[in-house]
């Protein structure tokens, strides 16, 4: 058993196919939120989910608890899904992959859900990237995108995918489907590293902005504007009065446009950023506190 459990959708037309995982590419939970943000704005139908039983360590990605009506407590597991997205008024439909980056079993993993998608033949596969980066909250998210494939990345405007090094399921899936032949773009998104917390809803704006350019296809962006200000409006809260974290911030706005956010991580603990940590632990703890209310 792999623990896959799909149902075939009939009718997509050459859809463009989104996928985002939380975990080693996923800073601050903004491609997953760009995703549910997809397929609750336009609706969509779950055709395709795993077993998490097959491929978590539970030790080390565990369950929650919630509490649900009448007070009664649910487990919830770590979920893998796919969605079919009717666009009626776009040439393409969209299908959105998202879950969270397994401990286990990860060719197995990645063998069958580019199977799945690969069954659809997709006319563009988009992974959405999340990175720490040296940006400041004050500056727009700087997105950046990237191909291997010369003839894709010309016609997107995009850069050439350089990286070596360590990679995550993103890295791996993006292989499997390769093998398949599947068209493939990367954009990613530089999230602020001192601001490592579960949203950001300035990035996942700037995420679904990019992602429209390039699909086509006309995103609205509901309450995330106002979700952004008021989260913006914290930070300030969470900085005001300390002269060193302004100085800080002013460091990174006169470096802002240098770096380009990377697909893979950043080591912040180098030369370049040697007290970042000390100078903005405060602002992200008062964050957490805040999501936590």
């Amino acid at each position: 058993m792999d623990g896959f459990n799909v149902t075939h959708v009939d009718g997509l037309r050459s859809p463009v196919v989104l996928i985002a995982f939380t975990g080693w590419s996923d800073t601050g939970t903004v491609t997953t939120d760009a995703a549910a943000h997809i397929v609750e704005t336009f609706g969509g139908e779950c055709f395709l989910n795993v077993d998490p039983e097959e491929y978590y360590v539970f030790t080390d990605t565990r369950p929650t608890v919630r509490i649900v009506d009448g007070g009664r407590r649910e487990i919830e597991w770590p979920r893998n899904e796919v969605y079919s997205v009717r666009m009626p008024d776009a040439p393409n439909d969209l299908i959105v992959v998202s879950g969270v980056e397994p401990n286990l079993r990860w060719q197995t993993f990645a063998t069958r859900m580019a199977d799945a998608i690969a069954a659809y033949s997709p006319s563009l596969v988009c992974t959405l990237v999340a990175r720490p980066a040296a940006t400041p909250h004050t500056r727009p998210i700087p997105i950046t995108g990237s191909s291997a494939d010369a003839e894709l990345a010309a016609r997107y405007g995009l850069g050439r995918s350089m990286y070596q090094g360590p990679t995550g399921l993103v890295g791996v899936l993006h292989d499997a489907l390769r093998d398949r032949s599947a068209p493939l773009i990367s954009l990613a998104a530089g999230v602020p590293h001192y601001l490592n917390v579960a949203e950001n809803p300035a990035a996942t704006m700037a995420l679904l902005k990019a992602f429209g350019g390039v699909s086509g296809f006309e995103i609205p962006m509901g309450d995330l504007p106002e979700l952004g200000e008021q989260f913006m409006q914290r930070v300030e809260e969470a900085s005001a009065g300390d002269d060193q974290i302004h100085q800080y911030v002013r460091t990174l706005e006169e470096h802002y446009g240098e770096d380009e956010p990377s697909a893979e991580p950043q080591d912040f603990e180098s030369e370049d950023l040697p007290s970042a940590d000390d100078v903005l632990r405060d602002i992200e703890d008062l964050l957490r506190g805040s999501n936590d209310d």
